[in-house]
C-alpha cells in the first residue's frame, strides 16, 4: 500500500538509474485499489510507467499459492509494458509451475522460473528441477535463498552444480534474504564465479523486503560501477530512499 504516486515514482527512478530488470509488483486476485502494487492483469501496470525505458525489462510476479492469477487470464505481452513474469513455486507445485510457465511463454513473456527455498533442496532435487527447466527453456532459472541461510561455501557448491547441468542458454538468477548478513557477499561470489551464461542478481532499494530484507540495490550498483563496465546511475536510487522509503522504514523497519 505505497500509494500510486510512490509506486510510479519508484519505478520511474529505477528506470532513470538504468536498472536492467525492474519488478513492478504482484499479478494477483488480491486486488484492492490503485494504491497497491497488486495488479489484476499485466496491462494494469501501464498507467504506472508512462515513459518506460527501452533498455529496461519490466516484470511482475505470480506467486503460486498466494491468490495468484491463472496466466490463461493474462493479456498478451504485446499489450503491456510488462515483458517478463517471475513465477515462484514450491516443489509440490512443480507440475502446475511447468504448465503455467508454458502458458506464460506462449503469451510472449520472458519466464523467470523461481523455486521457493531452493537453497534448502538436496542435490538430487536440484538436478531434477534443472532437467525440467532444460525442457521448459525459461529465460532464467533461480537460486532462491528464502531464509537467508546460505554461506559462501553453500552458494559456490550450488553455482557449480547448476552451471554444469543447466542449459547454457538459460540465465541464472540469485534471490537472497539477509538473515546472516551474507546477501551482498554471496551476490559478489556469484558475480565473480566466472560464468559464460548471463546472471541476474535480485536486489531491493535500501534492502527493503520480508524479514531481514534483501541485497541492497544501491550497494550492488556501487559495486558494479567499480568492478564492471556499465551505465548505472546511483543517484536516482538514493532519491528513492530519501523521498519514498524512509517514512516506511521509520514505521516498519526490516
Amino acid at each position: 500500500n505505497f500509494g500510486k504516486e510512490t509506486i510510479s515514482g519508484i519505478l520511474e527512478r529505477l528506470s532513470m538509474a538504468e536498472i536492467d530488470i525492474v519488478e513492478c509488483g504482484f499479478l494477483t486476485e488480491k486486488i484492492k485499489t490503485e494504491n497497491y502494487a497488486l495488479y489484476g492483469d499485466a496491462d494494469k501496470v501501464n498507467s504506472y510507467i508512462p515513459n518506460p525505458n527501452p533498455n529496461t525489462l519490466y516484470v511482475a510476479m505470480i506467486a503460486i499459492g498466494e491468490k495468484e492469477i491463472d496466466p490463461e487470464k493474462l493479456c498478451d505481452a504485446s499489450q503491456s509494458v510488462i515483458g517478463g513474469i517471475r513465477l515462484t513455486f514450491h516443489m509440490s507445485e512443480l507440475k502446475k509451475a511447468i504448465e503455467w510457465g508454458n502458458t506464460i511463454m506462449k503469451k510472449g513473456y520472458k519466464l523467470f522460473f523461481q523455486p521457493v527455498g531452493s537453497a534448502d533442496y538436496e542435490d538430487e532435487s536440484i538436478l531434477e528441477l534443472i532437467k525440467k527447466a532444460n525442457h521448459l527453456k525459461p529465460f532464467a532459472f533461480y537460486i532462491v535463498d528464502t531464509l537467508g541461510a546460505m554461506s559462501e561455501k553453500d552458494i559456490l557448491h550450488m553455482l557449480y552444480l547448476i552451471d554444469k547441468n543447466l542449459d547454457e542458454s538459460i540465465a541464472l538468477g540469485f534471490h537472497s534474504h539477509n538473515n546472516l548478513q551474507m546477501s551482498f557477499s554471496n551476490a559478489q561470489s556469484m558475480i565473480n564465479f566466472g560464468f559464460e551464461r548471463d546472471i541476474i542478481i535480485d536486489c531491493s532499494v535500501y534492502g527493503m523486503g520480508r524479514g531481514a530484507g534483501n541485497t541492497c540495490t544501491e550497494l550492488m550498483v556501487d559495486y558494479l560501477l567499480g568492478n564492471a563496465d556499465n551505465n548505472y546511475d546511483v543517484l536516482p536510487i538514493l532519491e528513492i530512499v530519501d523521498n519514498y522509503l524512509m517514512p516506511f522504514y521509520l514505521q516498519h523497519p526490516w
